[in-house]
Order: structure tokens, then sequence, then C-alpha cells
């Protein structure tokens, strides 16, 4: 249920921005994250905090007008339902408290743990952009220079170096690289070291051999 409030609120964000125009290209760079087409990590925090905190503003109304507590006491109770620490020294008396705390606890518990997970999602994402910079900013070593030299020609070409750069910021690992060569050797029928075009018309052809016996 918490997936789907913020997945709406994501979407409807999206498309208010992406129609919004040029005159809120500030705005539109601070929400989405053009080149991967998504929200940034930070909308996805402050949005999912937002919910939290509205679960702890409906549930101080509720103990307030329903179990006739006092404001303070109101939002002591609120906060601590919704972070689960629960201490027991206040509960929910009357039929009509209990019936909303069974789905208001369940709810705003599922609240709290997706704002951890974003917020441990945003930790783990600026660890990650922080090691792609100094990748990017580092030149090679004779170390690496050797680990970049895929093929142990004596120079690394411009194809070897992206591939160990996205290694380094740790895109793509070695097995993904070593399947992808794999496929790349299979759809190159004459090991001419290109896949053509009549490759292709060559094993679609086999394939559909194959298929009818």
């Amino acid at each position: 249920m918490v997936s789907y409030m913020l997945d709406l609120q994501e979407n409807y964000l999206l498309r208010t921005v992406q129609h919004g125009g040029q005159k809120k290209d500030s705005t539109r760079s601070y929400i989405i994250d053009v080149n991967k087409g998504r929200m940034r990590i930070r909308m996805k925090v402050e949005l999912a905090l937002g919910v939290v905190v509205l679960c702890i503003g409906i549930g101080v109304g509720a103990m307030h007008f329903v179990e006739s507590l006092g404001w303070l006491d109101s939002f002591y109770l609120s906060v601590m339902s919704v972070t689960t620490v629960g201490y027991g020294d206040r509960v929910f008396k009357t039929l009509p408290g209990r019936l909303f705390a069974t789905i208001w606890l369940f709810v705003s518990t599922l609240a709290v743990a997706r704002a951890f997970l974003y917020l441990a999602e945003a930790r783990v994402d600026k660890r990650h952009r922080k090691m792609t910079k100094w990748v990017l900013g580092h030149d090679l070593t004779i170390s690496e220079f050797l680990a970049a030299d895929i093929d142990n020609n004596g120079f690394v070409s411009k194809l070897e170096f992206v591939i160990y750069k996205l290694k380094e910021m740790r895109k793509v690992s070695k097995k993904d690289i070593m399947q992808i060569c794999e496929t790349f050797d299979r759809l190159d029928i004459g090991n001419c070291g290109k896949i053509t075009l009549a490759d292709l018309v060559e094993i679609t052809l086999a394939d559909l051999v194959e298929s009818h016996h």
C-alpha cells in the first residue's frame, strides 16, 4: 500500500515536471534524474518521510478526538507507535480507537520501513557517486594498464579503457563481460571480429530449421 502510494506520487510529480516546459528546468533537474529517466533518490526520501509525518499527524488527530487525549500525549503516543517503540504506557481504550489503530499502525509501520529503505539507498547512492567521481578522475597506473589490456597486445584501446572504467565503477563485472563476449563469439560465425548481417541471417535460418525439426 505504501509503495503504491509513493509510486502514485512519483508518477504524478514526473508528469507534472515533464509537462512544465523549459521554464522549470531547475525544478525538473532537482526532481528528475534526466539521464536515468527516474525520480532522484533525495525526492523519494522526502516523499517517504512526508508519508511518515502524515501518518503521525493522522494519529495525533485520532488520539485527540477519539481517545480524548491531550495534544502532547497524542503526539507522544503517535510517535511511539509509528516508530514501533511502543513502551506500553499508553494504549487505545475505545473500540473506535482500536479499530483505527488496526489499520493505522499497519500502514504507518510500512511507511517507516520504506523511509528507512530509501535512506539506506540514498547512503549507498552517495557512496557510489563518490566512487564514480574518483574513478573517472583517476589516471591509469602501470598495474591498471596491464589489467585494462584485455587481449594482452601491449596497448589499451578506447574500448578496453571504457570497459576497465566500468568495472572500476562496479557498473559491470568481469563475469558480465565474459558472458557478453561469449554471445558475441557465438554470433560472429566467420570469426572475423565483427557481426555481419549475413551472420544474423544464417543464424536465423538455422534456428528456423531447428524449430521445424
